[in-house]
């Protein structure tokens, strides 16, 4: 009996095959999720492969772009390790017998200065009705959860007046 030299025949790429292989070229997160569900009857190697290609592709894309830009060499650059004085006065001869003084100025460190800063103040906040002429303390009988809270200064630049039942703050409690 002749064995047939026939190839086997292949059995051709079904429609979800190849929406996987769509999907993985133009966007490739949801092709992977595609490709390893179990719709896909690719062998396991090859999803891996695929993977670790898709994978090497991204890192390769985006570890240059964090890696740190290089320092040019320059700027300062150190001559001596030795203090640098200078001599001033009159140019006396040694040896003349008299006594001379050299200056050398010593370094004394800039004085330093401390600035605290002024605390700013804390706002006082107050209620104001809208098309009110009045403004209000929290507890106010005439503040509803929908009254809007402003602080004293703008309450006050708006034109509102203190409210003669709460006793809200007033403006000279302001400065």
């Amino acid at each position: 009996m002749a064995k047939s030299l026939k190839k086997p025949k292949r059995r051709p790429m079904s429609n979800y095959s190849k929406s996987v292989i769509r999907w993985l070229v133009f966007c490739f997160p949801i092709g992977l999720m595609m490709m390893w569900n179990d719709r896909c009857r690719w062998h396991k190697a090859v999803k891996s492969a695929v993977t670790a290609v898709i994978a090497c592709v991204l890192a390769a894309a985006i570890l240059p772009q964090t890696l740190p830009p290089e320092r040019k060499r320059g700027g300062v650059e150190t001559v001596s390790l030795t203090a640098a004085y200078e001599t001033q006065g009159p140019v006396q001869q040694i040896g003349s017998g008299d006594d001379y003084e050299v200056y050398v100025p010593v370094y004394v460190p800039q004085a330093t200065l401390i600035v605290q800063p002024t605390p700013t103040p804390v706002p006082i906040y107050v209620w104001c009705n809208d098309g009110g002429r009045y403004y209000h303390n929290k507890n106010c009988r005439y503040v509803k959860k929908t009254t809007p809270r402003a602080t004293l200064q703008q309450a006050i630049s708006a034109g509102y007046s203190p409210c003669k039942d709460c006793n809200p703050p007033k403006e000279e409690e302001l400065y």
